[in-house]
């Protein structure tokens, strides 16, 4: 099982939790229920940081050197978020992602068409990032605190595929 989360940085808030090869998307709040939904997982994505130097690891240097805008682990919330992340490691098979590069608007039909919120929508692009990162294609940005992104053409033919089945059913029917 490949998974993608989207990680809030309090257990009250909510978080976005996804299956890639099923596509159930979910909102958790507890670590516990977290660790439940992805227990027997390959891996998981999670848009979170691993690790933590402030203002910037090297991953996050190389992101703005690409354009991207990641937030500075310096914020009050990125380090209760890497302190969240740090603990949900010691129980799942957690890689980082960073999901912002990867949303299209293609993406926000499928999220429509889904129904899912902004947490499951983000939680099914991180676990688009497990699935390229598996498969030996995801973009890697760092080295010492690798942040693993999937390319845009494979999300846009992952979306793709994803909304064609929408559309001829569950058994191939239109």
């Amino acid at each position: 099982m490949i998974g993608g989360l989207d990680l809030s940085a309090k257990e009250k808030n909510p978080s976005g939790a996804c299956i890639y090869e099923t596509l159930e998307c979910r909102t958790l709040r507890r670590d516990e229920e977290i660790i439940s939904f992805f227990e027997g997982a390959y891996i998981v994505a999670v848009d979170a940081p691993l690790s933590y130097e402030t203002p910037w690891r090297d991953s996050e240097r190389e992101l703005i050197r690409a354009g991207y805008r990641p937030l500075p682990l310096s914020m009050e919330v990125m380090r209760l978020l890497h302190e969240r992340a740090s603990r949900l490691a010691s129980s799942l098979p957690l890689i980082e992602t960073f999901v912002a590069p990867m949303r299209t608007p293609l993406m926000e039909l499928l999220t429509r068409k889904m129904g899912w919120n902004k947490h499951e929508r983000d939680a099914f692009l991180a676990s688009l990032a497990a699935k390229a990162y598996r498969e030996g294609i995801a973009k890697v940005y760092g080295r010492n605190h690798p942040i693993y992104i999937a390319p845009r053409g494979f999300v846009e033919r992952e979306i793709k595929k994803v909304l064609e089945g929408l559309r001829s059913g569950p058994r191939g029917e239109t």
